[in-house]
C-alpha cells in the first residue's frame, strides 16, 4: 500500500516570510512584466537598462553638481516624465513624443492632465501630486524648507529614445538657467 503524502501546513516563519514578500511587492511597479522594480534584482536590472542610454549622452564623467547655497535659499524647478500637461495643451502622442509641456507655478491640481500610456495612471489620477508634486514643493516654500519655486515647470510624455529627447532638454536646460533655478527636482514615471 502506497503512502499518500499529505500538503504539511506552512510553518509561521515560512508564512510570514511568504506574507512579507507578497506586501512588499504586491503594489510594485514591475519591470518586463516579472520583475519587481523594488527589489534589488530590479534596481540592478533598471541601471542595467538605464546606464548605457545615459553614457551616450554624456561624454565623460556625469556631471553631478553639489548645491551652492542652502536648500532654503533655492529657486526650484520641477522637471515630470509623467505625462503631466494642462487640459487645454495638446496631449503627448502616446507611441512616443520628444516634445514638452509648460506649467505654470500656480497651476491648479484640477487644471492638470496626463496622458501616458506606460505606467498605471490610477493612483496619479486620484493625486497628481504622486507623478508631478508641485502642491508639496508648494508646502515646503511655506514651510522655508525651500526658497522659491521657479515660475515653470515642465512634463514630458513617453519617449523610448534618450537622445531624441536632447533638442528638448537643451531648451528646458536653457530655459530654467535664464529662469535662475539654482535646483531641478526630475520625477520620472
Amino acid at each position: 500500500m502506497k503512502h499518500r503524502r499529505t500538503a504539511r501546513p506552512a510553518s509561521v516563519n515560512e508564512s510570514s516570510a511568504q506574507n512579507r514578500w507578497t506586501d512588499r511587492f504586491k503594489n510594485s511597479a514591475v519591470l518586463f512584466g516579472i520583475v519587481p522594480v523594488g527589489s534589488a534584482f530590479g534596481r540592478w536590472i533598471s541601471k542595467l537598462v538605464a546606464l548605457p542610454q545615459l553614457r551616450t549622452l554624456v561624454d565623460g564623467p556625469i556631471p553631478w553638481a553639489p548645491l551652492s547655497k542652502p536648500l532654503a535659499e533655492c529657486k526650484v524647478v520641477l522637471i515630470s516624465t509623467g505625462g503631466v500637461h494642462l487640459h487645454h495643451d495638446s496631449p503627448f502622442h502616446i507611441d512616443g513624443d520628444a516634445s514638452y509641456r509648460v506649467i505654470p507655478k500656480n497651476a491648479r491640481t484640477a487644471d492638470l492632465a496626463i496622458s501616458h500610456q506606460a505606467y498605471d495612471k490610477t493612483d496619479a489620477i486620484r493625486d497628481i501630486n504622486l507623478v508631478f508634486p508641485i502642491e508639496r514643493l508648494r508646502e515646503l516654500v511655506a514651510e522655508g524648507v525651500i526658497g522659491s519655486l521657479a515660475d515653470e515647470h515642465y512634463g514630458f510624455g513617453l519617449m523610448g529614445s534618450a537622445k531624441k529627447l536632447l533638442p528638448s532638454q537643451k531648451e528646458v536646460a536653457k530655459r530654467i538657467t535664464e529662469a535662475g533655478v539654482d535646483l531641478a527636482l526630475l520625477v520620472p514615471a
